[in-house]
């Protein structure tokens, strides 16, 4: 599999805002992922009734490739440009007869128009289903705002929506200026996946997206390139 994205995948995410990387982690990393956060939920208390969070995820080198791998790293640099910092790597397991949020995007409007700041990937642990909970996304709605006007409740379904669906393994790349949301899950199982976030390094809202500050113990498992993505530090 090339490690850059095609000509195709690149314009398909600039138009609708996300983008599908299929197959990208191996069925025995999906596992162990898979494995190391039911290890990780078993031994934490969850006070959210309706979302399992695991955070700080960089310290465990068996998530790396959820946010690592070399497609992903472009996919983000195709969205937010050359300097761009992650912010974090958390868990959001969706429980069964949760997850139903209104359309929104994490992103208020500030700084340059046409500009993207946050972009997420998506690392699914288990099938994204139209069943479990499978993020639900508005192509095209990074651009065009008004696509929400004459939408009385967010919570309902909007006629242009598409849920990301895929195996485990796939990874979703999500420009967080879009309008999405979870969906219920109504499944009997949770939705698990690994949530990394994105930033630019000009964003307006540094102050509120700050980076993940590692230990050197972590910056040690990275080339100079990738301690560079980690601790906000650029030539100018």
């Amino acid at each position: 599999m090339s490690k850059s994205l095609s000509q195709n995948d690149r314009e398909s995410l600039d138009r609708d805002g996300f983008l599908a990387l299929t197959g990208l982690i191996g069925v025995r990393q999906v596992a162990m992922m898979k494995s190391r956060l039911e290890e990780l939920l078993d031994a934490s208390t969850q006070d959210h009734a309706g979302t399992l969070i695991i955070g700080g995820l960089l310290a465990d080198p068996v998530f790396d490739q959820a946010w690592n791998h070399p497609r992903i790293q472009d996919a983000i640099e195709s969205v937010l440009g050359n300097e761009y910092f992650l912010v974090g790597v958390t868990s959001r397991g969706l429980r069964s007869g949760h997850g139903q949020q209104a359309l929104h995007a994490d992103w208020g409007g500030q700084g340059e128009p046409g500009v993207w700041y946050l972009c997420h990937a998506i690392c699914a642990l288990v099938d994204f289903t139209s069943e479990n909970g499978a993020t639900r996304v508005v192509p095209q709605s990074h651009r065009n705002p008004w696509m929400m006007k004459g939408i009385r409740d967010a919570r309902q379904r909007h006629p242009k929506e598409v849920q990301l669906l895929g195996k485990a393994g796939t990874v979703f790349i999500l420009n967080v200026h879009c309008l999405h949301s979870a969906v219920q899950n109504s499944s009997p199982h949770p939705r698990l996946a690994i949530f990394s976030c994105f930033s630019r390094c000009d964003s307006p809202l540094l102050v509120q997206n700050t980076h993940v500050n590692p230990t050197p113990d972590v910056l040690a498992r990275f080339s100079e390139t990738e301690r560079r993505r980690l601790t906000h530090e650029f030539s100018e």
